[in-house]
């Protein structure tokens, strides 16, 4: 992570022009991810004669600039970027962004990006006063993007480079007297990143240095174990030509996806086994969001004259179904060895199978999603399957959970070697399902491996227990969820009655692009009547909400369209309005589920039914990464399906469990 060049102020004014830009230029030339553009050169130019002349000025002598540290070209490997500039006054961080046009909003979003990326990732960084700058070569005032301050955060500023020397004045004197954080221990302070799942199959699917990518997710020794074990396993099926299973377990926001992910993209893996990977899930709206991100990266890397990979997206994440369907076409091995399939507790049972077999594929009627996968990839050779194994998630029909995956070992695939956590034998990850529901059946080849499990639940980097507090909250235990919130103070989640006081919460918490929405379950149809759109559950348009701009009618940021729990499981925004239906409303104290059909309410009796209702909500309480906040609609007496008493009841219920009313 350490910048092109870094050193004190002093050190700085000393360099020539000429001296500064071999500098660069050379780290610029040897980071193999990059090719060098000549008008690069040109831009450092200019920002290194304007920060000479600011940091030149007399005025600021009285403040010691020469002890100040300056590191130009920092890379921040989550945003696959580089601060342009990052002054340390006292112990305060400016990270300026230099801008010879477009110096609006975006600027402002990419120069706010950067400052919480170092805040929230960035050791050194941690707790300190950070203040966002875009530095333009026009002649405009200094003005704040913003009159209020978020913590660390200060207002961002856009100046010109003639008014720097003035800018930097007035921070100076905010700062004198501090002790001088050191250039050379914050350049090489520890940088624990938390991706979205989109960040890091982008920087992955780039061939970014994996290492910078890998620490996110869960906890950085854990997944490097995970991954470690993982790679043994792999490597071994291939040096013995056998065929291996192996059941990764992990709690919700532990890193599960992203490991899958990294395996599919680990260099190591395929140079040492002379196969490709590819990454199957059954979450089609997933499949379509990481592949329209990788292909606007690779468009954008290519405008750009960057190195692009040589990897297709559509082959190196697909879908479970499209799979199935090219391989029950024909008898042919897969071009793969090595296949990762994602959240395989929801694989599904014969029935739901061939439901989706046509063609010849009726030759492979009669069989669950868990033997049709392992008798594909009995036709290698040698081959590892690599099962994600979550709890709770299970959301639709026909889901035959993991001891389906038990049976079809036990019954017909005793040749097959099985890795395992010991979670997954016990059931012990969160679900309660076990692997084999009556033991280890006598002569299957099995190893316990404990690295096979993730324990560290980190996609709310800020809220690590809000997982706990969702469960606490299914189970109906406000006490719990008091206590749980009240040792996650950064994390948080409030309550409102009023769809447009959401909408403004949303708004004023997220900074630079972080995103947010509004998130809904699919069966919460009488949202409609609060002007929330309700999408049906396919995937349609789905990476339009995930992945375009504020500016895009489409995007999450318009707040007029809620994605479900289809839609959204296996990802994740940045704030999210979880909007309650009637569907799922606390009455009496128990929770009453119901399903809209016609123009009343039924009741949901099968446990089956109830279990995947509930787990929507589990899946929705647990999207966002920094906070949410729960907008309860106040009902209409005028209107049979929304009366407003349970609605209260469940407002009341929610703020007892230790959400903040707005």
């Amino acid at each position: 992570m350490p910048a092109y060049y870094a050193d004190s102020v002093a050190t700085f004014q000393r360099a020539s022009l000429d001296a500064l830009e071999l500098t660069l230029t050379r780290a610029y030339e040897s980071d193999r991810y990059k090719d060098l553009i000549t008008t690069q050169i040109t831009s450092w130019r200019a920002e290194i004669q304007a920060l000479k002349q600011a940091l030149g000025d007399s005025r600021l002598a009285a403040f010691r600039p020469e002890q100040w540290g300056l590191a130009i070209e920092f890379v921040v490997p989550r945003k696959m970027g580089r601060i342009d500039a990052v002054l340390l006054i006292g112990s305060a961080l400016v990270v300026l962004e230099f801008k010879t046009e477009n110096f609006g909003s975006s600027a402002g979003d990419q120069v706010e990006d950067y400052c919480l990326d170092l805040i929230n990732f960035h050791k050194p960084s941690h707790g300190r006063i950070a203040y966002p700058v875009v530095v333009a070569s026009t002649g405009i005032e200094p003005q704040p993007r913003r009159a209020q301050m978020f913590g660390e955060l200060q207002p961002t500023t856009f100046v010109d480079s003639n008014r720097l020397a003035n800018w930097l004045l007035s921070v100076a004197a905010k700062h004198v007297g501090e002790v001088q954080l050191s250039i050379a221990a914050w350049n090489a302070g520890e940088y624990r990143p938390v991706p979205t799942i989109v960040e890091a199959a982008i920087g992955m699917f780039a061939e970014m240095q994996v290492e910078d990518i890998a620490k996110a997710g869960c906890d950085p020794i854990n997944l490097t174990a995970t991954i470690d074990t993982i790679r043994r396993i792999v490597k071994e099926s291939e040096r013995k030509k056998k065929k291996t299973v192996c059941f990764v377990t992990g709690v919700p926001g532990a890193g599960k996806t992203l490991a899958g992910l990294q395996v599919v993209h680990d260099r190591e893996i395929r140079k040492a086994t002379g196969s490709d990977c590819v990454f199957l899930t059954g979450n089609f709206p997933l499949v379509k969001v990481l592949q329209a991100a990788l292909s606007r990266d690779s468009a954008r890397r290519s405008k750009l004259k960057l190195r692009v990979s040589k990897r297709d997206p559509k082959t190196t994440i697909n879908t479970v179904l499209g799979y199935k369907k090219e391989y029950t076409r024909n008898k042919n091995a897969p071009h793969e060895n090595v296949v990762v399939f994602d959240e395989a507790q929801r694989a599904w049972d014969a029935k739901r199978t061939e439901k989706y077999l046509t063609g010849d594929a009726a030759n492979f009627r009669g069989l669950s999603e868990p033997e049709l996968m392992l008798s594909i990839l009995d036709r290698q050779a040698w081959a590892t399957l690599i099962a994600l194994v979550g709890g709770g998630q299970e959301i639709n029909r026909g889901e035959a959970g993991l001891a389906e995956w038990g049976r079809a070992l036990a019954d017909k695939f005793r040749h097959w070697s099985i890795v395992v956590s010991g979670q997954a034998l016990s059931g012990g990850y969160g679900a309660g399902a076990k692997l084999f529901e009556d033991g280890v059946a006598d002569g299957l080849d099995l190893e316990i491996q404990p690295n096979l499990h993730l324990d560290n639940p980190t996609r709310q980097f800020r809220g690590r227990t809000i997982a706990n507090w969702t469960e606490a909250l299914l189970l109906g235990n406000a006490a719990d969820c008091r206590r749980i919130l009240g040792e996650n103070p950064n994390y948080p989640v409030c309550i409102t009655r009023s769809l447009a006081a959401a909408k403004a919460w949303l708004g004023s918490r997220a900074l630079g692009t972080e995103r947010y929405g509004c998130i809904a379950s699919s069966e919460a149809k009488r949202l409609r009547a609060e002007g929330l759109e309700l999408p049906p559950a396919r995937a349609d348009g789905v990476e339009h909400w995930f992945l375009a701009s504020k500016e895009d009618i489409r995007s999450s940021f318009q707040l007029e369209v809620a994605a479900n729990e289809f839609q959204i499981q296996g990802l994740e925004i940045d704030w999210a309005c979880v909007c309650w239906g009637g569907d799922f409303l606390r009455i009496s104290d128990r929770w009453d589920l119901k399903h809209l059909r016609g123009t009343a309410w039924q009741g949901v009796g099968q446990d089956t039914a109830r279990a995947y209702l509930v787990n929507s909500y589990r899946v929705l309480l647990t999207r966002a990464r920094q906070g949410i906040v729960l907008f309860v609609p106040p009902g209409d007496d005028a209107d049979l399906t929304r009366p407003p008493r349970p609605f209260d009841e469940t407002a009341q219920f929610l703020a007892s469990c230790g959400a903040d009313p707005l």
